[in-house]
């Protein structure tokens, strides 16, 4: 039996690691290869070009093809984070990120805590050997520990830490639309019966939603607000329309996203060019996903881009847990088939993920990222399963967490092998690593430290993940500062393989005039000796070992990583010449004098 001090002290530990997790999302923030959305840098070169327009609308780019491709609203935080361009860094860019995933991190948590602190004892069992009655008001943390359980299973999502913290990312809205069902499941009763507060301020938040995504994603909310009001606020099943109250429930509905397109609206109201906005956002952005030559039904059962990603979205979504969102489905429909009794909240959330997946089964271009703004429903299923959950599941999960570390490793070990510096990792990477092993085979086979290793070392994969890249985001990453203060004013021509990819050098060589010149494998590129007679300073990507070109001059240096390896070489080549296969060299060079 567990005694209250020692109760407390479990719950202080859980909260402070919980603390670290977050805080941990700083780490390398500013770095120019934490993973992210490939187009993170095309939006930040729609937001520099705008700032320096002196104008918040219209929104400018250099590609005609790219710039009405998103709402304003995700431009302007990154304006106003950037200091209109006297601040322009990635810190200073992705940091409103970090602080929505914050905030949705501490809604997560939150729910849960209410959620157990309102359930009966049957619901939410304590772990074997502890009786502690509910009425002590120790009982559990107060719901606290299990709160601390969810916030940290959601920023250990691959998903949330790939695409939440980036400029470019799911954070904001996520965070809006979460937020409405958050409030419904923390008072169903009294916010579905509202006749005007509640459709009001959840008209606002999915209008801002909707600012940063998409006015479409009023569609899944809108459904997922009709499932609640017909099953919760009526009590009927879904299916059972034909009841009292419909056409009440169903206006309010209609008033919310109603609203909610009205606040979305403001962009056509205030861009002096509404036109461009329809063309390019709503017909080319938005409705040019339902296209398809080779027919609907066609690539919706197909291997890629259909219905399965969708299907499979939340599994995936959530990286190396991926085993315990299998294993809360499995157990909640076990609880399902043995009519347990479930709590008002977590149907909510099981009614957000149902609507926000039918909806988009439903266009012709599908991505798992799509569902990323249910994942923290995920996340408070899980923590409500937690202790309900086979141990198989878990296990299975550390074994991820293991692989997932020693592949941190080799991708260290070959930074190691291409520079030649065994001093390149502080001997604490390495400890990490071994600890996050350690840790997931001793939680395999002790069960008592089973829950604590995988809450521990799902994220510390991650953290592992940004301290892997994390030399190239210092010395060895960069030019020397001479290099950098030599180039101001200068223009430089520069490798891009994607759309935009070439504003990463605004950042790595502040000041200097970037010219992209098209690179699809830059490593290959054989066009330098020619780019050099029109351009006087150009970069160059090369593999290790290979000279940049044959009548140019080297300036400067440095190391960076791969993009877009070629399909030839295959995942042997990863595992047997990691040094090869992810890394290269950048190379500052000029012309010869003749």
């Amino acid at each position: 039996m567990t005694s209250p001090t020692q109760l407390i002290g479990r719950t202080a530990a859980w909260v402070l690691y919980a603390a670290l997790v977050a805080l941990g999302y700083l780490f390398q923030l500013d770095g120019d290869h934490i993973p992210r959305n490939g187009d993170e840098l095309v939006y930040a070169h729609i937001a520099r070009l705008t700032a320096e327009s002196g104008n918040w609308l219209p929104l400018v780019s250099s590609y005609d093809f790219m710039r009405n491709t998103k709402p304003p609203l995700l431009f302007w935080q990154a304006i106003v984070a950037g200091g209109w361009g006297d601040h322009w860094t990635l810190f200073n860019l992705r940091l409103p990120s970090v602080l929505y995933l914050w905030g949705t991190a501490l809604l997560v948590g939150l729910l849960v805590r209410r959620v157990v602190n309102s359930q009966s004892p049957h619901l939410n069992p304590l772990p074997e050997g502890e009786e502690i009655k509910r009425g002590e008001g120790t009982s559990r943390g107060a719901g606290i520990t299990e709160g601390a359980i969810a916030a940290i299973v959601f920023l250990s999502f691959f998903s949330t830490y790939r695409y939440g913290r980036p400029y470019l990312t799911s954070a904001p809205e996520t965070f809006w639309l979460f937020g409405v069902f958050f409030a419904i499941a923390w008072s169903p009763t009294k916010l579905l019966a509202s006749r005007w507060k509640f459709p009001l301020l959840a008209g606002v938040a999915i209008g801002i939603g909707c600012l940063y995504k998409s006015f479409a994603m009023v569609a899944p909310v809108g459904l997922g607000l009709a499932l609640c009001y017909q099953t919760l606020g009526a009590r009927k099943a879904p299916w059972q329309i034909f009841r009292p109250g419909v056409m009440r429930d169903g206006l309010k509905v209609a008033g919310i996203c109603t609203l909610a397109l009205a606040v979305f609206g403001l962009w056509f109201a205030l861009d002096p060019l509404p036109g461009e906005v329809w063309r390019e956002f709503v017909v080319g952005e938005n409705a040019g996903k339902f296209k398809s030559s080779p027919g609907y039904f066609k690539v919706a059962f197909s291997g890629n881009g259909g219905v399965l990603v969708i299907l499979t979205g939340y599994f995936v979504n959530a990286g190396l847990l991926l085993p315990l969102v299998v294993g809360t489905a499995w157990t909640a429909w076990r609880s399902y088939r043995k009519k347990v009794v479930i709590s008002d909240a977590e149907k909510v959330m099981w009614l957000w993920l149902l609507g926000l997946a039918l909806v988009f089964m439903l266009p012709n271009q599908r991505s798992a990222r799509y569902l990323i703004p249910a994942m923290p429903a995920v996340a408070v299923l899980i923590a409500l399963y937690w202790q309900r959950m086979a141990r198989a599941w878990f296990v299975i999960t550390l074994a991820f967490c293991t692989l997932g570390a020693l592949g941190m490793g080799l991708i260290a070990l070959g930074a190691v092998r291409a520079m030649q510096d065994n001093s390149v990792y502080s001997p604490l990477f390495w400890l990490l690593l071994a600890s996050i092993v350690l840790a997931s085979i001793t939680g395999m086979f002790k069960k008592q430290w089973m829950h604590g290793a995988v809450a521990a070392s799902g994220f510390a994969v991650l953290f592992l993940l940004a301290w892997t890249t994390a030399p190239l985001n210092g010395e060895k990453g960069h030019f020397q500062p001479s290099t950098v203060a030599l180039l101001q004013g200068q223009t430089v021509s520069v490798p891009n393989n994607f759309n935009g990819q070439f504003e990463r050098y605004h950042f790595i060589l502040p000041g200097a005039k970037v010219v992209a010149y098209d690179a699809p494998q830059p490593v290959d590129f054989a066009g330098v000796d020619t780019l050099l007679k029109t351009s006087r300073y150009v970069l160059v990507t090369r593999r290790i070992g290979q000279l940049p070109c044959t009548q140019c001059r080297i300036i400067d240096e440095r190391w960076d990583l791969r993009s877009r390896q070629d399909p030839s070489e295959g995942t042997w080549a990863a595992l047997q010449t990691p040094d090869t296969f992810w890394y290269a060299k950048e190379y500052l060079v000029e012309q010869t004098a003749p």
